[in-house]
């Protein structure tokens, strides 16, 4: 358990579990943010216990109780590399996300899931730029 979950923080379509028998419900998200949801709520979507009972090690629908490190703008990811090829690797960047999408992220509008990070990360060393990109801050928080 990393931090308390806040019940507003908690996407509108998040599917719940309310399996309680099984032995990973103290590790999994999705129970542990179905134990935030307040009285006033009158109803909510969960995963169907028996499909869980008998499968409950090799859960589908498992996520883990623990915050992800999210990176969050790229506005001086490119500072320290030479013009041309800065070029090139935003060029790429560009592909891998949309150039729309580029400049959300950019401008901090939009967090970059920790695989998204991996993928910037491999177009660096493709590169031959061994460090690991630095992003402008990071935000650990649940992956919904």
């Amino acid at each position: 358990m990393d931090e308390k979950i806040n019940y507003d923080d908690i996407p509108k379509a998040f599917l719940y579990c309310s399996y309680k028998q099984c032995p990973r419900h103290n590790k999994c998200l999705r129970y542990q943010a179905m134990l935030c949801i307040p009285t006033q709520v009158p109803y909510y979507s969960t995963v169907n216990p028996c499909h869980i009972a008998g499968n409950e090690k090799n859960c589908h629908y498992f996520k883990p109780y623990q915050t992800s490190h999210f990176a969050s703008g790229i506005d001086h990811l490119l500072d320290n590399i030479p013009h041309s090829l800065a070029i090139t690797i935003r060029k790429e960047l560009y592909s891998l996300m949309g150039r729309n999408m580029y400049y959300r992220i950019r401008n901090q509008e939009r967090l970059l899931h920790p695989d998204e990070q991996e993928q910037i990360a491999a177009i660096f060393l493709k590169h031959g730029i061994k460090p690991k990109p630095e992003f402008d801050k990071y935000i650990d928080k649940y992956d919904w």
